[in-house]
């Protein structure tokens, strides 16, 4: 029973310094992806890259573990897109079609952060997962056909997840970085590197990775 007493004194202690230490923000930034494929037949393995511009927005909870020491909890959404001719992100496009990928993502990340006091300013480093699910994904294509003078246009939409599809919408990356705060304003950077493979097909192997840049408010 003393025991117990102690765990549950020793627990509501750790609780209560860790709500003196919380923090709530908001962050926004820049966040591009760089999706790797590796298509393996028979002892061969080729090789590709595509990028993607991207974008976020979220709020993390960041909960204070001791002085210096906390955990940040946060929701977010990141939205992607790419438009380009002859070549398409998850789908196989002819040389003259066009194509619009876009596709919205939703982030819970997980960043255990160490923080460094400089002043009146402060220098945070970070690291941890971040659990990711593809909430919409589609490549719009656009093809021209001409036809002794004339021309046709033909506009295909292609849903990036779905029963016919071999994308998978759950990614883990890692992701690390720094973080400078002076009041309640943060600048922020580092790099995600993608932990899944994100086609489901044997012979293929997609993964992400890519740098992100943010700023970010204390509320």
């Amino acid at each position: 029973m003393k025991k117990t007493i102690a765990i549950v004194a020793c627990a509501a202690t750790i609780l209560l310094a860790g709500k003196a230490n919380a923090q709530l923000g908001i962050n926004a930034g820049y966040v591009p992806v760089t999706l790797s494929t590796a298509v393996t037949s028979g002892n061969t393995t080729s090789t590709s890259t595509s990028e993607m511009d991207g974008f976020f927005a979220g709020v993390t909870y960041n909960y204070g573990l001791s002085r210096d020491l906390g955990v940040a909890f946060g929701l977010q959404g990141r939205y992607y897109t790419k438009t380009s001719t002859g070549s398409a992100n998850f789908v196989v496009v002819s040389g003259n079609d066009k194509s619009t990928t876009t596709q919205l993502m939703l982030d819970v990340p997980v960043l255990f952060n160490y923080s460094l006091p400089l002043g009146s300013a402060k220098l945070t480093a970070f690291a941890g997962p971040t659990f990711s699910y593809a909430v919409y994904g589609n490549t719009h294509v656009t093809s021209t056909t001409t036809i002794l003078g004339s021309s046709s246009t033909t506009e295909t939409d292609y849903a990036m997840y779905g029963d016919n599809s071999s994308n998978n919408r759950l990614d883990i990356t890692a992701a690390f970085g720094l973080q400078f705060q002076y009041s309640d304003f943060r600048l922020f950077g580092g790099y995600r590197l993608g932990l899944t493979d994100l086609n489901t097909n044997e012979n293929v192997k997609t993964t992400s990775s890519g740098l992100f840049v943010g700023l970010g408010y204390n509320l």
